[in-house]
């Protein structure tokens, strides 16, 4: 014989209703993860390209083997797809043949906010 005499076939609406909440729940929580995730990976992504844009910024005073004068500069800079505003601050230390450089990068062209990356170095005269 097939088929139940007086049985259940199929789910009642209240099993349904309680089975798409769960669904809904745990679809909920995997696309925050995913949204998490991927903040993570652009934050770590600037992260990075702030930190060669200072790199660059230190090298680019190195290089000429100039000795510079204390101050403020500032200028942009496109790494990736995107455009760096730098900050360097040269000033004078207790030893007088050593500069001290700080670099700083941000996403905007004020001064509002902590920068991104802050990255300190030493000139030597040459």
């Amino acid at each position: 014989m097939s088929g139940a005499v007086g049985g259940r076939n199929g789910f009642t609406l209240l099993e349904t209703m309680v089975a798409l909440a769960v669904l809904a729940v745990a679809l909920s929580a995997a696309l925050r993860a995913a949204a998490e995730y991927a903040r993570g990976v652009r934050h770590l992504t600037d992260r990075t390209l702030t930190h060669w844009v200072a790199m660059n910024q230190a090298a680019e005073r190195r290089i000429p083997r100039q000795w510079p004068r204390p101050g403020v500069q500032r200028g942009s800079e496109r790494m990736g797809t995107r455009e760096w505003h730098w900050t360097v601050l040269i000033s004078t230390t207790p030893e007088e043949s050593v500069r001290r450089m700080e670099v700083q990068v941000r996403t905007d062209p004020g001064e509002q906010g902590a920068p991104l990356v802050r990255l300190e170095a030493f000139l030597a005269r040459p």
